[in-house]
C-alpha cells in the first residue's frame, strides 16, 4: 500500500565532513541567528527494508525518488540501515565501506540521475569493525555521513558506537544526525546543534510492540507518536532545529509490521507535519521547510543555548556526579 501526504509549510521571507570522532566547533549557531539554511521542500519516506538486501532496497528506493521528485522535494531521507536493511546477525556480510561500497556509489547514481540530495541508513564496514551510518549523497556526489553514538541492548555485538556525529553542510541547510536511540539522550542533539546544525535528522528502526502493542494500526502509530511527543519536540525547541522523526515499517521480531510514523518538528518544538495515523504500510510525506521559522526562533530573546554555562557542566561528563554539598 502506498501512502503519500503533502504538507504545504509557509512562503520564506527571503544556504567536507570532518572527523566523526571529533567535535569540530562549538557554540557556533547561538550567535548568528540569520544562519545559513535556505527554505526547502523535504521529502520523508518510511519503507519496509529487506533485512541484509542493499541490492533489493536500493532498487525500491528508485520509486519513491521518483514520486517526491515529482512532488518538487530537494531532499529526500529515509529511515535508519534503509539501504542494507535491519539485520543483527548477517550484518557483517552486508556491510560495505562509506563512502567508496557499491552501495553509495549506487545512491550516487540516483543523486545524479533524480536531481537530488539523498539522505539513508547504511550498515558501514571500516577496517573490520561495523557501524550504523548515516549517509547524504548529491547531485554532485557523497556529502557525508554520521554514525550511531549509543547502542541498545539489542544491538551490542552487532556493530560498534560512533564518535561525536558530525555537522555537515549540504548546502540547503546545516544537518546533523541523531539515530534511533541515540535520540532519547538528550546529549545526541546537543552534540550536533553546538556545531551549528539546522535540521537533525531521527532516523529510526523501532516497534511500537515495545509499549504494548495495540491491535490495529491506527492505535499502534498513535501510541509510537504520543510516545515520540514526550521528547523530541524539546530536542527541537532547545537547540533551535529542525527535528525529522522517520521510521522503518519492515517486519518486526514478533512477526508484524513496524509503525509508518513520520514526525516533523519545527525550531519551536511544534509539529509541522506527520503521517497519517491509519497508514498501514510505506508512506511519504512531503513538507516545506520554512528559514523564516529558524530565524524566528533565534532571535528570540530568550533564545535558550545563548544562556549556556558550560564552565559549569564538566562533571556531566564524569558519569553519576552523585550528592554535591551545598557549602
Amino acid at each position: 500500500m502506498k501512502e503519500i501526504t503533502i504538507v504545504k509549510g509557509k512562503k520564506a521571507a527571503d544556504g567536507d565532513v570532518g572527523n566523526t570522532d571529533e567535535l569540530l566547533a562549538s557554540n557556533s549557531h547561538t550567535s548568528n541567528p540569520s544562519a545559513a539554511m535556505k527554505s526547502f521542500r523535504l521529502a520523508v519516506v518510511s519503507t519496509r527494508s529487506v533485512p541484509a538486501s542493499p541490492e533489493k532496497n536500493l532498487e525500491h528506493m528508485i520509486q519513491w525518488l521518483a514520486q517526491a521528485k515529482d512532488k518538487g522535494a530537494a531532499l529526500v531521507c529515509f529511515p535508519e540501515l534503509s539501504v542494507t536493511g535491519y539485520a543483527l546477525q548477517q550484518i557483517w556480510q552486508a556491510s560495505e565501506p562509506v563512502p567508496g561500497g557499491p552501495s553509495t556509489r549506487k545512491i550516487e547514481e540516483l543523486a545524479k540521475q533524480f536531481g537530488l540530495i539523498i539522505a539513508a541508513g547504511i550498515a558501514e564496514q571500516d577496517r573490520g569493525i561495523v557501524y550504523n551510518t548515516y549517509v547524504f549523497v548529491g547531485p554532485e556526489g557523497y556529502m557525508g555521513k554520521s554514525r550511531k553514538m549509543h547502542i541498545p541492548p539489542l544491538e551490542v555485538g552487532s556493530w560498534r558506537g560512533g564518535g561525536i556525529p558530525p555537522v555537515i553542510d549540504i548546502g540547503l541547510a546545516k544537518v546533523g544526525v541523531n539515530i534511533c536511540f541515540d535520540n532519547w539522550l538528550p546529549e545526541s542533539s546537543r552534540l550536533v546543534a553546538l556545531q551549528g546544525a539546522e535540521v537533525i535528522f531521527a532516523p529510526y528502526v523501532w516497534s511500537a510492540s515495545e509499549l504494548g502493542n495495540p491491535p490495529d494500526y491506527a492505535q499502534r502509530n498513535r501510541r509510537q507518536k504520543e510516545y515520540a511527543n514526550r521528547s523530541l519536540p524539546a530536542r527541537a525547541i532547545d537547540n533551535g532545529v529542525f527535528l525529522i522523526f522517520v521510521n522503518d515499517c519492515g517486519l518486526a521480531a514478533n512477526g508484524e509490521y513496524r509503525e509508518a510514523t513520520i514526525l516533523v518538528y519545527s525550531p519551536e518544538g511544534k509539529l509541522i507535519a506527520e503521517s497519517p495515523d491509519e497508514a498501514s504500510g510505506e508512506t511519504m510525506v512531503v513538507t516545506d521547510l520554512d528559514r523564516q521559522l529558524l530565524v524566528n526562533r533565534r532571535s528570540e530573546d530568550v533564545f535558550h543555548p545563548r544562556f549556556r554555562r558550560p564552565e559549569l557542566y564538566r562533571s556531566l561528563a564524569e558519569g553519576d556526579i552523585g550528592p554535591q554539598s551545598p557549602y
